[in-house]
């Protein structure tokens, strides 16, 4: 019984020494990584190689987007993409998301060549840049709602709601703008106003004849 508990407590430590490693090594969670649309756009925090090389065989990704600033990382995975053969390319921008129409629309055009796609986004941990990209990508491909956009951002961990509207206001091709606008409807329940009184005619042609004081002098000249 004695060795049995030993080497249980041995198996423990092990497997805790290997969870800790894998975790610092970014293995096990692949950070903020979800599925934008099957087959065409998916999205994730930085990734490590291996991680990379995972979701490139199992998800088929032909293009790797990187939102981060020019730097030994974007170095390292734009030659980890070439080695994978599958495209890459670098969009800078800001960690706030606030990046510019050009650079989103990078990002329309790979997702709308079957040639490029699936298409994989990320920035450092795939929240602003990240969701500013998606954002744009819900308003233009799928027609969302502002609503919808800032629930799939607080899912991404992305409390704010400004970038939404900031990336909103870049958009064309949106759908009709009752969706991002709702309708006003109104319930009246004021008690009715009382009906005006009729207005009542006038007979003109029965009118009495009011001489002016003009007319009597006139009159008196004659």
């Amino acid at each position: 019984m004695r060795y049995v508990i030993v080497a249980a407590c041995l198996l423990a430590a092990a497997t805790a020494g290997w969870l800790s490693w894998e975790t610092s090594h970014n293995r096990l969670v692949w950070d903020h990584f979800d599925v934008v649309k099957p087959g065409i756009l998916y999205r994730s925090g930085q990734l490590n190689r291996n991680q990379l090389i995972d979701a490139v065989g199992r998800f088929g990704i032909k293009t790797v987007v990187n939102f981060q600033i020019e730097g030994p990382g974007v170095a390292f995975e734009r030659s980890t993409a070439k080695s994978l053969g599958v495209d890459f390319v670098n969009l800078p921008m800001p960690g706030d998301g606030f990046g510019d129409e050009a650079q989103f629309r990078e990002v329309l055009k790979a997702c709308d060549d079957p040639a490029r796609r699936p298409v994989l986004i990320h920035c450092a941990r795939g929240t602003c840049r990240t969701g500013a990209a998606v954002a744009f990508y819900r308003y233009e491909r799928d027609g969302w709602t502002i609503a919808d956009v800032n629930r799939e951002m607080r899912r991404q961990s992305y409390s704010d709601g400004w970038i939404a509207g900031y990336v909103l206001a870049m958009t064309k091709g949106r759908p009709p703008k009752d969706i991002f606008e709702p309708k006003v409807t109104r319930e009246a329940y004021l008690p009715a106003a009382p009906a005006p009184e009729p207005i009542k005619e006038v007979d003109i042609e029965h009118l009495p004849i009011v001489e002016s004081a003009t007319s009597e002098r006139n009159t008196h000249v004659r």
